[in-house]
């Protein structure tokens, strides 16, 4: 399967965050390397919350006014987006749990 180079930026960015979420403890430091798990990491969750829908709805778009063939691979980027999504927001559900019950 063949994506276009932003949408596999995308999926790329969205593992990543995702594979960071279930190790960290809800504490930030921001004066070493740590800052990329514990400040950029949370921030580019949760702007991926918002951007991954919205492409999952640009293509929901795009699939009603393309050919069969094209269609066939629009519908398996959506559900590849959808598990990436799914991913995670499971990945980061036990993070925002801590967090928030402080």
């Amino acid at each position: 399967m063949k994506f276009s180079p932003l949408r596999a930026m995308l999926l790329l960015i969205t593992v990543c965050v995702s594979c960071v979420g279930p190790f960290l403890d809800g504490t930030a430091d921001p004066h070493s390397w740590r800052i990329i798990p514990t400040v950029i990491a949370p921030a580019f969750m949760m702007m991926l919350v918002f951007v991954l829908p919205l492409d999952m709805t640009m293509t929901l778009v795009f699939m009603s006014d393309t050919a069969p063939e094209r269609r066939i691979q629009l519908k398996r980027e959506l559900k590849l987006e959808a598990a990436a999504m799914a991913l995670m927001l499971l990945a980061w559900t036990p993070f925002y749990v801590r967090f928030f019950s402080l």
